[in-house]
């Protein structure tokens, strides 16, 4: 995927923004900051995805991924990059 763009789309709704993408969204923020990553992720907040037995929710370029932690997330997004 050389230079284009990587969609990741997270629930922000009550209950996946309290299992933890709200920590996930700090780390793809920290990790895209550290890796001068912020013009190659757009971050696209949903209030609800309606998956909320499975959250937290998100979406990377179209694939849908639920119940991870924000060392999951970071590795989805590294292999999106190669």
């Amino acid at each position: 995927m050389a230079d284009e763009k990587i969609k990741i789309e997270l629930c922000m709704g009550s209950s996946c923004f309290a299992r933890g993408n709200s920590s996930v969204l700090s780390a793809i923020e920290t990790f895209a900051s550290e890796n001068g990553l912020e013009d190659r992720l757009e971050l696209e907040g949903h209030l609800c995805l309606g998956k909320c037995n499975s959250g937290p929710h998100i979406a990377i370029n179209g694939k849908e991924f639920s119940c991870l932690d924000e060392d999951c997330i970071i590795d989805l997004i590294k292999k999106e990059l190669e």
